[in-house]
């Protein structure tokens, strides 16, 4: 399909499925991240100012993909069939990355 031919359904289509291939991508990243950082928190001594600096840049790269994420979302916000964009970004990993206990974020 050239772009001239392209319908406003198609550009709405394809700028979804941009935002949830960049959702996904970025998804991945915090993924590594969030590894990363939980093994600087428990495997290393929190008290090296290295071990807190690389812990705090961690922090900073991940609410950056986070927001990347959010911003995915509301470009495309107004699309009435964006359901596979509302398990971006996981309240879940935040969670983890503002170091919450599983106990404090479970719903009894």
């Amino acid at each position: 399909m050239d772009e001239e031919n392209m319908t406003q359904s198609d550009e709405q289509h394809l700028s979804l499925q941009k935002a949830l291939q960049q959702c996904e991508l970025v998804q991945n990243m915090i993924d590594i991240s969030i590894s990363s950082l939980e093994g600087l928190r428990t495997k290393c001594a929190t008290s090296n100012d290295l071990t807190q600096k690389e812990i705090r840049t961690l922090e900073g790269k991940l609410v950056k993909y986070f927001s990347r994420q959010l911003s995915c979302k509301v470009r495309v916000a107004s699309q009435e069939d964006n359901t596979e964009l509302q398990d971006f970004p996981r309240l879940g990993h935040w969670f983890r990355i503002v170091n919450l206990r599983k106990e404090v974020t479970e719903v009894h």
